[in-house]
């Protein structure tokens, strides 16, 4: 008896690894590197997302990581499908790529997802606790002077408090941001 072979959708299944290269410049070498291997160069600033998902995710991760390390964001992504561990050493000994980031599996797509669903949630709390910071500092001030003659010591209060609040949810971020660069740390090995 026959079986039918069930078909998939046209996007539906994703490579088994995908490497992410960071630099500010073209590596004209990077085909030896990986020869066999698919290899898209892309220029971030003019790159469309709409088709590759795990690229913006990790952009957005690349880009927070140059802030955070006050370095100048990298101007172009070079992305190698189901790379060879032998090649991204080639790669990093010509010192042109100092962010790599590799994702393996369809365990690694869900952590991609998972990892970056939570810390999206958290910059978006951070952006609304501000919000309500400011405000509610602002609320203190005028306490202060009008008929409820909020004390300085309940002003006080409140700002340490708001202050602590803040720097928790970027601590939760920061831990967000190294679960990140844990998981996907590329392999030289296999």
């Amino acid at each position: 008896m026959r079986t039918r072979v069930k078909k998939h959708k046209l996007g539906s299944t994703k490579p088994a690894s995908q490497l992410f290269l960071f630099s500010n410049k073209l590596n004209k070498n990077i085909d030896t590197y990986f020869s066999g291997n698919v290899i898209l160069e892309i220029e971030l600033s003019s790159y469309d997302y709409k088709y590759h998902d795990e690229a913006k995710k990790v952009v957005e991760f690349m880009e927070n990581h140059c802030k955070s390390s006050s370095i100048k964001p990298y101007k172009f992504m070079t992305v190698i499908v189901n790379y060879k561990a032998n090649g991204l050493t080639l790669a990093n000994l010509s010192g042109d790529y100092n962010y790599p980031i590799a994702i393996h599996g369809s365990l690694g797509y869900k952590q991609l997802d998972t990892i970056h669903s939570a810390y999206e949630a958290l910059i978006y709390s951070l952006l609304i606790f501000q919000s309500y910071k400011e405000c509610s500092l602002s609320y203190a001030l005028s306490a202060r002077l009008d008929p409820i003659n909020l004390s300085e010591r309940m002003c006080v209060s409140l700002e340490k408090t708001l202050t602590k609040t803040e720097q928790n949810i970027h601590k939760s971020i920061s831990l967000v941001l190294t679960k990140f660069h844990k998981n996907f740390r590329p392999a030289f090995r296999k």
